[in-house]
């Protein structure tokens, strides 16, 4: 795993100095296009370091150790999917996982019970088939305005135990350029 972690590692800073290279030239189409690969590769970074962690802590479980309360993160994140808000999502109150649904990282009908962060009560939703989206638009529209989510602002909804998730806005240029470079120019 940690070759192809080095190896994802290698080309994010190879786009990256390409997305150096576009701007330079103020080339808009090539920005946005290797933005798009950058996010991309991000995100597969995310998703390897996720699953290295539920390999690690299936394979060095003990036969007979107790299971960890459901209030507390075995080894910090089981999976965590980094999805960037649109104004159409913010315009219906939807947060779509239709790229990780593809992957088979989350499945339709899947139960999350989601605790909105910095702060916010959890809730419980279920992922729809239609629009692979999650139901609970009422609470989704809370987060958002809490967080003061924008369009283009990225989002981590991550699972810390079996089906407990925390929702949070991803630091801004934490992830993905698009906003930034928008910013800029």
């Amino acid at each position: 795993m940690t070759n192809y972690t080095n190896e994802l590692d290698g080309q994010i800073k190879k786009v990256m100095t390409q997305i150096t290279d576009a701007a330079s030239r103020q080339d808009l189409a090539a920005i946005q296009r290797l933005t798009q690969k950058a996010t991309e590769l991000q995100d597969l970074k995310g998703q390897m370091a996720a699953i290295q962690q539920r390999f690690d802590s299936l394979t060095a479980e003990q036969p007979n150790a107790p299971m960890p309360p459901t209030n507390q993160p075995m080894n910090g994140v089981i999976r965590q999917l980094l999805i960037e808000v649109t104004q159409g999502m913010l315009n219906e109150n939807l947060l779509t996982v239709s790229r990780y649904v593809k992957s088979g990282l989350v499945k339709v009908g899947e139960q999350f019970v989601i605790e909105p962060l910095p702060s916010g009560k959890p809730f419980q939703t279920v992922l729809l088939r239609q629009g692979k989206k999650l139901r609970e638009r009422g609470k989704i529209a809370d987060f958002y305005r809490t967080a003061n989510v924008k369009a283009g602002d990225y989002v981590l909804l991550t699972e810390v135990t079996p089906g407990r998730w925390t929702l949070k806005k991803a630091p801004d240029g934490e992830y993905g350029m698009a906003r930034l470079l928008r910013d800029l120019v």
